[in-house]
């Protein structure tokens, strides 16, 4: 059955590699101060080379990001979470998982057990505009302050304007050690794991299958969690080059 699946995937990838010399640069959007996402793109590169396809990134603010692929001015997200799809039905998620992503609480001065959003009443949480597991979280709070990017946040926590933050845990600890604000802690355990996909405007469908069958055979073989452990790799040495 998986030898079947392979010929499958070259079956669907064959075409593609006989244009790729044609093809112009596919451009991908990446949410600004968000690792997660970077941790992403290494993977979605190294996916479309496979398929001769060049890939460039635009790094942006989360909403921005969203409005940029959604209305076809990029050409897909890097990855996101699931209900996107359903939020914009111009992007076309790509089936397979690529990352997954873990949404935790951090704080500089409370100290206590994550149990779930609903707990989190009552404080005045931070969160980064357009990122769509936070406004989840936080949809039915009254004490939601938002920020356009998570350095931002970070130093509203730091300072103390809110009590706490709503960010994936390797971002919040990669960025809070790149600023140098030690105070700010992940409180445990994470509020939950988001498998994370990654999105084609829809003018790009024919591609979707194709580029399934390569992130299916890199998880298959091993290779998208290698990735993924090497990227988060560089970019904790990165932060402890800074410290």
């Amino acid at each position: 059955m998986r030898r079947n699946g392979c010929v499958l995937g070259l079956v669907l990838i064959l075409p593609w590699i006989a244009i790729a010399s044609a093809q112009q640069p596919l451009t991908f959007t990446q949410i600004v101060d968000t690792p997660d996402q970077a941790i992403g793109a290494v993977i979605v590169k190294a996916a479309y080379e496979k398929l001769g396809i060049p890939v460039e990134i635009a790094i942006l603010p989360g909403k921005r990001a969203l409005a940029e692929s959604s209305e076809g001015r990029a050409d897909g997200e890097v990855h996101r979470i699931f209900e996107i799809g359903d939020v914009y039905p111009t992007l076309l998620r790509v089936p397979t998982p690529i990352n997954y992503i873990e949404p935790s609480v951090f704080s500089k001065k409370h100290d206590f057990e994550v149990t779930n959003c609903v707990a989190l009443q009552g404080y005045r949480i931070g969160i980064v505009r357009g990122v769509k597991h936070s406004q989840l979280c936080t949809q039915v709070m009254e004490n939601v302050f938002v920020g356009d990017d998570l350095t931002g946040v970070l130093r509203m926590l730091n300072a103390g304007r809110v009590d706490l933050l709503i960010t994936a845990r390797i971002n919040g600890l990669l960025m809070a050690k790149e600023l140098g604000l030690d105070a700010i802690k992940s409180l445990s355990p994470p509020l939950s794991r988001f498998w994370v996909y990654h999105y084609l405007h829809e003018r790009h469908k024919d591609l979707v299958p194709t580029i399934n069958a390569v992130f299916k055979a890199m998880q298959e073989s091993g290779e998208l969690e290698a990735l993924r452990e090497q990227a988060a790799q560089k970019l904790l040495q990165k932060a402890d080059k800074q410290d």
